[in-house]
């Protein structure tokens, strides 16, 4: 399998399938993708108000990818689901950098607060590499941030628990 064309460089597909969540999507993309010599690199999914997001990340055969794209198709119109892909050399994968995770809790979360709080996240330099709901009455959310310690983190976010309606936890 070719898989390379310079150095540190791998052609990869990204397939991202979205719709309706019902039974057995995922079972049926990896079906689809099951003919094939690909090795899944990386993938995601959330669900939220009945809606799927699947993300996932292959290592292929450039040779490969017209049939995948035929295949991926033909799985989207039997499904009902939108499917789309990007198939590239790009860099290889590096491993995940190692996070702080911010725990934010509100009775009612506005997106001033997020917006102040993310902008907070640029300012010290930090990435959030993933969030995601953790509870509901109240509303709980978790941020993975990296590029940013703890105990800074910790301080320049105080002032603004204070100043609005969340309680902020950072671990």
């Amino acid at each position: 399998m070719v898989l390379t064309r310079e150095k540190g460089e791998q052609f990869t597909g990204l397939i991202l399938l979205t719709g309706e969540d019902a039974q057995g999507l995922s079972n049926a993309l990896f079906q689809a993708l099951s003919p094939f010599s690909v090795s899944v690199i990386d993938l995601d999914q959330i669900i939220i108000n009945k809606r799927l997001i699947l993300t996932v990340q292959i290592l292929l055969n450039p040779a490969h990818q017209v049939a995948i794209e035929e295949d991926l198709e033909a799985l989207a119109v039997s499904t009902n689901v939108d499917i789309a892909s990007v198939f590239s050399y790009s860099a290889a994968l590096t491993p995940r950098p190692r996070c702080t995770t911010l725990s934010i809790t509100s009775p009612k979360l506005h997106p001033r607060t997020l917006a102040t709080l993310t902008g907070e996240i640029k300012k010290l330099g930090g990435n959030i590499e993933s969030l995601e709901r953790t509870g509901l009455e109240p509303i709980e959310i978790a941020l993975h941030i990296s590029g940013i310690d703890a105990l800074v983190l910790q301080g320049a976010l105080q002032q603004i628990s204070v100043e609005s309606d969340v309680t902020i936890a950072v671990a």
